[in-house]
């Protein structure tokens, strides 16, 4: 059940790169991020979780700031 998990991450991450909408490219990242993060904390793996946590806040203040950035234009 844990392997499936990482299954489910590793398709999803595939996926948000198959994306051409750099916004919804991140966004599916992100989900896929945070299963790694649960994958990586259920099977002991620092590198994973951490990795993976990083990668969320990366792509959460990049969002942030490209939203910030379209509204600050309006």
């Amino acid at each position: 059940m844990i392997e499936v998990l990482g299954v489910i991450a590793s398709i999803m991450v595939l996926i948000s790169f198959l994306m051409k909408n750099i916004k919804l490219i991140r966004i599916i990242n992100i989900f896929g991020a945070v299963i790694f993060v649960i994958y990586g904390v259920l099977i002991n793996s620092i590198a994973t979780w951490f990795l993976n946590s990083a990668l969320i806040i990366v792509h959460i203040v990049y969002l942030a700031k490209r939203r910030w950035l379209y509204a600050k234009q309006r």
